[in-house]
């Protein structure tokens, strides 16, 4: 699976949780360490649109700590993958560079860590809500060689990874790529 195709799954795959998730479900804990349901949610919207700038070839602008939740997540989610969406479309070159506040990037290797962070945080979002949640199997396997090698220990020691789990005996690909990421299956 390509990196555009991976990044429309990662949205396909996502979008039902949160418009499944009620403004009650916020203030839940998740998964990741010291966030709520409310604040996975902005990190949602922001990266939605700190990866639409970056496809475009613009820089992110604004406040990393702002709330871009407001009183509606689902509408701001929707706004945020609409402009992930579009700048996706309008992507042709694969090789283009794509600047990200952290390093600029190929589009490709954008794209794909894109992909894997919402794919991570859906499991996150499903875990913290009661949401079953059963991703695509190819999409999750085509997920996660790139995760494994992207996922390095200054990320981890940096604080935005935690430790590698191991997975259980007979885990399943999803159990198995978030205990890759420091999460309990």
């Amino acid at each position: 699976m390509d990196s555009p195709d991976q990044a429309r799954t990662a949205v396909a795959v996502l979008t039902p949780l949160v418009h499944a998730t009620p403004e009650s479900a916020l203030m839940k804990a998740t998964p990741c360490d010291e966030w709520a349901v409310r604040d996975l949610l902005n990190h949602l919207v922001g990266g939605g649109y700190m990866f639409a700038a970056g496809l475009r070839g613009e820089a992110a602008e604004g406040d990393p700590d702002a709330d871009l939740v407001g009183d509606d997540h689902i509408a701001a989610f929707d706004g945020a993958i609409a402009a992930f969406s579009d700048a996706l479309a309008g992507t042709k070159d694969l090789s283009a560079p794509v600047p990200l506040p952290f390093a600029t990037l190929p589009a490709d290797v954008a794209l794909r860590i894109a992909a894997a962070d919402l794919l991570i945080h859906a499991w996150d979002l499903a875990q913290a809500t009661g949401q079953p949640f059963d991703p695509p199997v190819d999409f999750v396997q085509s997920v996660t060689p790139f995760y494994a090698e992207f996922i390095t220990p200054p990320l981890r020691q940096g604080g935005f990874f935690a430790a590698e789990v191991e997975a259980p005996d007979g885990s399943t690909p999803i159990e198995q790529l978030v205990a890759l990421a420091g999460r309990q299956p």
